[in-house]
């Protein structure tokens, strides 16, 4: 085979790689957490590393001038989380995405998740 000819095929094949299209899932809910048993930053990290959760983000939520996990134990906040699916070979499907939600909940120093929004599915 021709040089040439190899690098056109590299190049298409990188082409093609580099066009593939992902599927992204957006999620936000109200996280209430126990901060006297664990640090916020904590929580968060153990939500981060959930498989498929690559973004968390959280902003505190006003509840009657209570704004900060150092001078309320029942401290929430408002989370938006990034799933991509790919760590799930056999597919990511609903009951997936509700397991994730239950191993949120069940995160030490979560005292609950609730979705604000509808799950937002979406191709990047």
């Amino acid at each position: 085979m021709k040089r040439s000819k190899l690098i056109e095929i590299i190049r298409e094949e990188l082409q093609s790689i580099l066009k593939e299209e992902s599927t992204q899932y957006n999620a936000e809910g109200l996280l209430l957490t126990n901060t006297e048993e664990r640090p916020q930053k904590d929580i968060l990290s153990d939500i981060r590393s959930l498989p498929g959760v690559t973004i968390v983000t959280a902003r505190d939520y006003d509840l009657a001038g209570e704004t900060s996990a150092f001078n309320n134990p029942n401290y929430y906040s408002i989370i938006k989380l990034k799933i991509d699916p790919h760590p799930y070979p056999s597919g990511f499907k609903d009951e997936d995405l509700q397991q994730l939600f239950k191993d949120i909940r069940a995160i030490k120093g979560v005292r609950s998740f609730k979705l604000n929004k509808a799950v937002e599915k979406k191709t990047v």
